[in-house]
C-alpha cells in the first residue's frame, strides 16, 4: 500500500471550495487502496476526514486572534452571514502568500517530522496557498518523490493582482522554479499544465476538479419565481477578479419585461450588495444570500439555468470548482467567458452554453437564447470523465508511477 503524505493548507470541515478538492481526494484515494497522512492548519477546524488514515492540524497565525482575515475567510466559507472586504495592503507584499509567514512555520518542521517518524512513498502538495509547495520541495531534497499540485496557476493567470514592487515579483518567479524538483506537476486546468511543461520543463498532467457522485442536496433552496426564467449563480464573484458590470448592464437592457431573474446566492462585498441592490434591478435581481452548502446544491438543482461568470480572456485557464457542482445539477450552464476552460468544458459535454464575460450585447442575447431553450443534450460519455471515481483511478495511477 503506497502511503501519501498529502500538505494542504485547507481541507475539511473548512467551507471554502479549496476543501471539497481535498475531501474528494482523501475519499477516493483511499479506495484506490492508498493510505493518506493529511497535513493542513487549524485553520480548517478540526475532526476526522473521510478516507484519511491520519490527520495532522498544525497552528496558523490566521487561526488565532493575530489574524486579519480571520472574518473575511469565515464570510467566504459556505453559510456565514456577512458582506467580504477587500484584501488588505499587506497581502500584496507577502510573496508567494500570506500563508509564507501564518502557516509554512509550522508546517514544514511537522512535515519534517512525520517524515522522519514514518516511511512515506509520495509527499504531495496542492495550492493555492503556493507556499504548501515549499514544504514538497524540502521534503524532495530529502529524496522523497514529490507531486505538486496548483489548482490556479502560480506566475501563470493567477487570481491575484500582480506584485506592486519588481523584486517581488522577481522572487515569486524564483520561488515558482521550486518546481522544477517535483517528480511531476498536475494542473487542474489545461493550460495550467501545457504553461508548467513549456515553461519549467517538468512532467504536466492534468486532474480536473469533479463531480462527487455521493454528494445530495439536503432540503430545499429558496423558491425560485414560476413566471420568470431563473438563471442561479452561486459562490462569489468579485473576489475571484470577475465583474457583474457587463452582465447587469445586459439585464439593464432587457428590462423586466423579459421574463429574467437571476438569483445571486454566496458571499459578496458591499461594492457588489450595493450594485445588485440598485433599483433599475428590481425583478431582474435577487439576492439570496450565504447559504449552507445542502441547501446551495438544492437550488442548483431548481434553477432554470446555471450562470458562471468568469474574468473570459483575462484568465483563460479557469474552470472553477463551482463549474463541476453545476455538471451534478443536471441543468444548463451559461458560462460568461468563451475563451476559458469552463466554456470548454461545457462545450465538450454538451452542458451549455457560452459567451463573451465583457459585451452586454452578446451577454443580453445568450440569456434570451437559454430563456427560449438550448436544446440540452449531455454528453453522459464526456461528463464521466468528471466524476471523481475516475479522477481518483488516474491520479493512483500516476502515484504509483513516481513513488518509491
Amino acid at each position: 500500500m503506497k502511503r501519501v503524505l498529502l500538505v494542504s493548507q485547507l481541507a475539511p470541515p473548512s467551507g471554502l471550495i479549496a476543501a471539497r478538492r481535498i475531501a474528494a481526494l482523501t475519499k477516493y484515494l483511499s479506495r484506490q487502496g492508498l493510505e493518506l497522512t493529511v497535513l493542513t492548519s487549524r485553520l480548517s477546524g478540526e475532526g476526522p476526514i473521510e478516507g484519511a488514515a491520519e490527520v495532522v492540524r498544525t497552528p496558523d497565525l490566521l487561526a488565532s486572534g493575530l489574524n486579519w482575515r480571520r472574518r473575511q475567510l469565515e464570510v467566504l466559507s459556505e453559510g456565514a452571514p456577512g458582506d467580504y472586504g477587500r484584501p488588505s495592503r499587506l497581502q500584496s507584499l507577502l510573496v508567494p502568500d500570506p500563508a509564507a509567514v501564518s502557516w509554512l512555520p509550522f508546517a514544514l518542521p511537522r512535515a519534517r517530522r512525520l517524515v522522519r517518524e514514518r516511511e512515506y512513498d509520495v509527499v504531495l502538495t496542492t495550492s493555492p496557498p503556493q507556499s504548501a509547495h515549499l514544504v514538497g520541495a524540502a521534503l524532495a531534497r530529502r529524496g522523497l518523490p514529490w507531486i505538486a499540485e496548483l489548482r490556479d496557476g502560480w506566475t501563470f493567470q493567477p487570481p491575484r493582482p500582480d506584485w506592486p514592487l519588481a523584486p517581488l515579483r522577481a522572487l515569486d518567479r524564483r520561488l515558482e522554479r521550486t518546481l522544477r524538483g517535483a517528480s511531476a506537476v498536475v494542473g487542474v486546468t489545461g493550460p495550467i499544465a501545457a504553461d508548467l511543461q513549456e515553461r519549467l520543463g517538468v512532467p504536466a498532467h492534468v486532474i480536473t476538479n469533479g463531480v462527487d457522485p455521493e454528494e445530495l442536496p439536503g432540503g430545499s433552496g429558496p423558491p425560485l419565481d414560476p413566471a420568470r426564467h431563473s438563471f442561479v449563480h452561486t459562490g462569489r464573484v468579485e473576489v475571484t477578479g470577475a465583474s457583474l458590470g457587463p452582465l447587469l448592464a445586459a439585464l439593464r437592457s432587457l428590462g423586466p419585461e423579459s421574463a429574467v431573474e437571476v438569483v445571486f446566492a454566496g458571499p459578496l462585498s458591499s461594492d457588489e450588495a450595493a450594485e445588485l441592490g440598485s433599483e433599475d434591478l428590481s425583478g431582474l435581481v435577487r439576492v439570496a444570500g450565504n447559504l449552507d452548502r445542502p441547501t446551495t446544491l438544492a437550488l442548483q438543482r431548481a434553477a432554470d439555468t446555471l450562470l458562471l461568470v468568469t474574468e473570459g480572456a483575462r484568465r483563460t485557464s479557469v474552470a472553477t470548482g463551482k463549474l463541476f457542482e453545476y455538471l451534478a445539477a443536471d441543468k444548463p450552464i451559461l458560462v460568461l467567458g468563451d475563451e476559458t476552460e469552463a466554456a470548454r468544458i461545457v462545450a465538450e459535454t454538451g452542458t451549455g452554453a457560452a459567451t463573451s464575460a465583457t459585451d452586454p450585447a452578446a451577454i443580453a442575447a445568450a440569456l434570451t437564447r437559454a430563456a427560449e431553450g438550448n436544446g440540452f443534450q449531455p454528453d453522459t460519455a464526456a461528463l464521466a470523465q468528471y466524476v471523481w471515481p475516475a479522477l481518483s483511478a488516474r491520479y493512483a495511477e500516476l502515484i504509483e508511477s513516481v513513488g518509491r
